[in-house]
């Protein structure tokens, strides 16, 4: 018996959007059929052309055609890519996004609202560079499967940013500003940089794997802006990347989230990623390690990602989503321990480093490893210190204090190391 097609609404005739609109009506896509496309703007040239009659400006009138099955929102932003959302499954209808911002901030209102209709709601394409790990993702939700901790490279704007930096010895500024020529970053680059895209993103992570589409609260966000070069190269020496990382870890129920740049392994999956691509590496209560990378943006690889959601709409399996109002519990990041890179920048004479030793070990930090560069001034001298495990509270203390004392000449740069020790 021949099953009749989902009928779908492209709302948002952007980039992506023709990338989508390109996919369902030239190239077709079985079980799905391409009914009505909204744009403010149908003057625009595009890639692709469709009759006049699939063309609106008017998205209230799309979502109420009883005829459309699925909409796709495609807009962007908080509204009214929020009332697009809403509205469609108020009126009976399954919607696919990619809206990373619109699901971070307002995914509560939506998920609560798809759960007590018994809708559906894809978005894989928020995450696009490990959508492919979305199920084994929303495994952690049903209980089937724990993860100690996720590492993800999220953002390809920032990730080819630092392997810039690394590979030609670049400065920040000169980075950023190949990046913009290629097109990687935006003119205002300020939403990847401060590290803002990657925390939407591992906030929609979080809600899945917790299955929980309760609002999250804030945890610490630090960007790459005007990330020293000296670093990335200090880095290199100890056999480290540094890549912005997004981070979740779990004990017990209990979550600890942060976005901030760190240290890899160079011979990890995630210190070994170059350019703009995405990567996300998992360990499981096991302690299995499994990981992915694939592109981290682009018209084609988020068109991808949607038709992905269509699909599984159209053939009537169930679509990875929260569904539980139970609130996340945060850990303190202060008891968070870690491993630490400290740039300490110092007068050049004897007895610095036993002052420092001497702070450390009134808060139990223990160091790893001492590098002494060779002096940026006639008195202005780089220490490089790495630690072993301490408590991030203790840490932050222990800085303070030192970056006080006489013989301090600059603030002190710290750097956390991921690895699988810690």
């Amino acid at each position: 018996m021949m099953v009749k097609p989902k009928k779908v609404a492209v709302i948002g005739f952007g980039n992506i959007g023709t990338g989508v609109v390109e996919i369902l009506y030239q190239k077709g896509v079985a079980g799905l059929e391409l009914a009505k496309v909204v744009d403010i703007d149908l003057e625009r040239k595009r890639s692709v052309t469709i009759p006049a009659e699939y063309l609106t400006t008017d998205w209230k009138q799309a979502i109420s055609d009883p005829e459309i099955d699925i909409v796709v929102e495609l807009i962007g932003g908080i509204e009214p890519a929020k009332s697009v959302l809403l509205t469609a499954l108020q009126n009976g209808k399954d919607v696919v996004t990619a809206n990373k911002m619109l699901l971070a901030q307002e995914g509560e209102s939506i998920f609560q609202l798809a759960s007590t209709l018994h809708r559906r709601v894809g978005f894989r394409a928020s995450f696009v560079g490990c959508h492919s790990l979305i199920h084994e993702l929303r495994q952690a939700g049903t209980a089937a499967k724990k993860f100690r901790r996720i590492y993800a490279i999220l953002n390809g704007t920032c990730n080819y940013i630092l392997s810039t930096m690394s590979r030609e010895g670049k400065g920040f500024e000169e980075a950023l500003k190949e990046a913009q020529g290629r097109g990687y970053a935006e003119s205002d680059p300020s939403e990847d940089i401060d590290g803002i895209d990657t925390a939407n993103k591992i906030r929609i992570i979080l809600g899945l794997i917790s299955n929980s589409y309760h609002a999250v609260a804030p945890f610490p966000v630090e960007g790459i802006r005007d990330f020293a070069a000296q670093d990335i190269q200090y880095a290199t020496e100890l056999g480290y990347s540094v890549k912005l990382v997004g981070v979740i870890e779990q004990k017990e129920r209990v979550f600890n989230v942060s976005v901030h740049p760190a240290l890899v392994p160079q011979v990890s999956l995630l210190g070994s990623l170059e350019g703009a691509y995405n990567g996300i590496e998992l360990e499981d209560e096991y302690g299995v390690i499994s990981g992915l990378v694939a592109p981290g943006a682009g018209t084609y690889p988020t068109a991808d990602a949607v038709i992905k959601d269509l699909l599984d709409i159209a053939e009537g399996r169930t679509l990875p989503m929260p569904d539980s109002p139970e609130a996340l519990v945060l850990g303190s990041t202060e008891a968070v321990e870690r491993r630490y890179y400290l740039r300490f920048g110092v007068v050049d004479q004897a007895g610095v480093l036993a002052q420092i030793c001497n702070i450390f070990w009134e808060y139990s930090i223990s160091i790893a490893a001492v590098i002494q560069k060779e002096a940026v001034s006639k008195e202005f001298v780089h220490v490089i210190v790495t630690t072993h495990l301490a408590r991030e509270g203790n840490l932050q203390a222990a800085i303070e204090k030192v970056d006080k004392l006489e013989v301090a000449r600059a603030k002190t740069r710290i750097i956390r190391i991921l690895s699988t020790d810690t």
